[in-house]
């Protein structure tokens, strides 16, 4: 019985192997520019002109807190401001950009041409009765327009006794600089 449980533990961790930045890297579907802190640094919108319901600071905040932002931010505008290598400030505008709404860092560093903020991850084994994991990792980046490319992935998994469920998914966005 302890070798069937040892196997269910192996199991559900190699099942739950998580996003990587290379491998995010490899599932990006624009071409990205060169890093340059420069580049990154500014104001972008905050709303696709598509039917995604998703926004650039929901994503965003989902790397930072578990906390889901209910409202509707999408004429609002996501300033960027790298501040060293390894932190970047996020910072909610209103319409009209007089004055910030919310404000949050992130941590990460430069990889390849991205700034690859650290994986948010909950994790909750007890095994063999109980598993949950609850894991997002986030890359950004420009292309030649100096737009800037996301790409995010997620993980959501949960199992009780024998049954089991989850969701993985990496979602590739471009949201337009905002000329100053």
């Amino acid at each position: 019985m302890k070798i069937a449980k040892l196997i269910l533990v192996i199991f559900m961790f190699s099942l739950s192997s998580c996003h990587s930045t290379k491998q995010l890297i490899r599932k990006n579907n624009f071409k990205i520019a060169v890093f340059d802190k420069e580049k990154l640094n500014g104001t972008y919108s905050n709303g696709l002109k598509d039917s995604l319901p998703k926004n650039l600071w929901t994503t965003l905040k989902s790397s930072y807190s578990d906390i889901p932002t209910t409202t509707n931010k999408e004429n609002y505008n996501v300033k960027l401001t790298l501040l060293d290598n390894e932190n970047i400030n996020i910072k909610l505008w209103n319409e009209t950009d007089e004055y910030v709404i919310e404000e949050f860092n992130l941590k990460g560093k430069i990889k390849d041409n991205f700034f690859s903020i650290n994986r948010k991850q909950a994790l909750y084994p007890f095994f063999p009765i109980f598993y949950f994991n609850d894991e997002t990792k986030t890359i950004i980046g420009n292309d030649w327009n100096g737009n800037l490319i996301l790409v995010s992935g997620k993980i959501n998994e949960a199992m009780i006794l024998f049954i089991s469920g989850g969701n993985r998914s990496v979602n590739n966005e471009q949201f337009k600089r905002i000329k100053n």
